[in-house]
């Protein structure tokens, strides 16, 4: 039996990193910029439903840029550990488009997830500036709809791909 090899990361999926990436590094820029300017108190917990919010000290604004790194670093890591041919206990290895599949998945879920962090600590800003919110309640749904979209839709193509590979 012949070892199988890595699976490439597809194309689409490091140019799709490096541009959510990179918007991610302007809006913590942005924040940095900002920060001397912030009030010593910002809001830091804010209901969709209302406009009270608790507040906390403008360190605080980092708070969700550093969860949205953990986030995108776990599911990175995730990432990469699917390219590689694993042995699963009385299962045969997992082929490479099935393989693939799992790097698509992982790939679109961690660039969502830093993409909408990255709206949401703009969001904050202006909040911290006395502005009107830019982030309204629809859109966390969307976004919460959106990978639960991304994420049964990599668990149905997966499961189809194995039975293509069985047959």
């Amino acid at each position: 039996m012949h070892k199988q090899q890595k699976t490439p990361t597809p194309r689409f999926c490091n140019q799709l990193t490096l541009i959510v990436t990179t918007i991610f590094i302007a809006g913590l820029t942005a924040t940095l910029f900002q920060y001397g300017k912030l009030p010593t108190s910002i809001p830091i917990l804010q209901s969709f439903t209302s406009n009270q919010a608790q507040f906390g000290p403008k360190i605080a604004i980092f708070y969700l840029p550093f969860v949205a790194l953990m986030l995108f670093l776990l599911l990175h890591y995730l990432e990469v550990k699917a390219a590689y041919p694993v042995q699963r206990k009385n299962k045969p290895v997992l082929s490479h488009v099935q393989r693939q599949n799992g790097i698509l998945t992982f790939c679109l879920i961690k660039n969502s997830i830093l993409l909408y962090f990255t709206y949401s600590l703009l969001n904050d800003l202006m909040i911290a500036f006395g502005h009107n919110r830019i982030l309204q309640q629809w859109q966390a749904y969307v976004f919460l709809v959106l990978l639960f979209i991304i994420f049964i839709s990599g668990i149905f193509r997966g499961l189809l791909l194995d039975k293509k590979v069985k047959s």
